[in-house]
């Protein structure tokens, strides 16, 4: 069960974001009608009318997936509440950050499990809508 609620939690999550206005304009990882290709032809017509005035144009391109150890999973349920996305999402949110655990195998030996007291997973399917939530307000700054 907790592997369809992980399916179904980014769909949720993104809705509620765009409901909220969480999530930048420049944003377009876990967004209806927002692909690669989209982002490139966005940044091609603004670009456009500046190279035919001669002008010099540039694009800042943020693969922010390696950040994902570091959320501060506190501030992220706290940014939430903040925000008054849907309580259960918050719930739901906490309860998956909680209680993590890490345990590394080197050449076929186990180590200890560690808990891991930040960050969310780079395999899950929620992962990048927890992410584009935690820096929304980052994204946001860096566009203005």
């Amino acid at each position: 069960m907790e592997k369809v609620v992980e399916k179904v939690a980014p769909e949720l999550l993104s809705e509620e974001a765009e409901r909220r206005g969480l999530l930048s304009d420049g944003q377009f990882r876990r967004r209806k009608a927002r692909s690669a290709i989209d982002a490139a032809g966005i940044m091609v017509d603004g670009a456009h009318p500046a190279w035919t005035n001669g002008h010099i144009t540039g694009v800042l391109l943020m693969d922010i997936r390696a950040a994902f150890p570091s959320v501060a999973n506190g501030r992220l349920v706290n940014l939430m509440k903040v925000t008054k996305m849907d309580g259960d999402l918050i719930h739901w949110t906490a309860s998956f950050l909680l209680e993590r655990t890490v345990e590394m195998i080197i050449e076929g030996n186990a180590m200890e499990r560690d808990r891991v007291e930040a960050g969310v997973p780079q395999a899950s399917p929620v992962s990048p809508i927890l992410f584009a939530i935690y820096t929304s307000g980052l994204i946001k700054w860096v566009e203005g």
